[in-house]
């Protein structure tokens, strides 16, 4: 972030809800195949990695009935987090078609872009990006918390207001 130059810089915090729950298993082992290049036996053993799990609960003496999972990586493995990492590749490259800067592991995603004072391109370009994830998230099954999304400018005072004035 550039404000050591004199610029304001505007971070986009974003949510999303239950992500990892939420993962289809054929879009994440389309990926592996056509984004990460595994095939054949390796592409089968995750395939079974991910296929016909179930789960319970079980509080004291009381067990639920099992449910089969649908989709949704396995979480507290080494794998959930990777896996997550790799269904999001193409988010990356959205994010990048948009000249917009981000970081980002597993299911937190920080975007952002540096403006200077009375510039409203870059906002702008911000808001489309964000309109651009929020559809992505939606056609692979992920949902965006715009509740929990938070937005952080940085600069000078006097700076950080104009920009706030602009995004309202």
């Amino acid at each position: 972030m550039n404000t050591n130059a004199g610029k304001v810089s505007v971070l986009v915090l974003l949510d999303l809800s239950a992500a990892f729950d939420t993962v289809d298993h054929g879009i994440l082992l389309h990926r592996l195949e056509n984004w990460v290049g595994i095939s054949g036996t390796a592409l089968n053993w995750f395939k079974s990695y991910l296929e016909d799990r179930t789960y319970f609960v079980e509080i004291g003496n009381c067990v639920s009935d099992k449910i089969s999972m649908t989709c949704g990586v396995p979480q507290g493995s080494i794998l959930g987090p990777l896996l997550f990492n790799l269904y999001m590749l193409p988010l990356g490259q959205l994010i990048n078609s948009n000249n917009v800067s981000y970081h980002n592991y597993a299911d937190d995603t920080q975007i952002y872009v540096s403006l200077t004072a009375g510039e409203h391109g870059p906002v702008d370009t911000l808001c489309h990006c964000i309109e651009q994830i929020s559809l992505w998230m939606q056609n692979n099954f992920l949902q965006l918390n715009s509740d929990k999304t938070e937005i952080i400018v940085f600069g000078p005072q006097t700076q950080r207001q104009s920009v706030i004035r602009l995004s309202h």
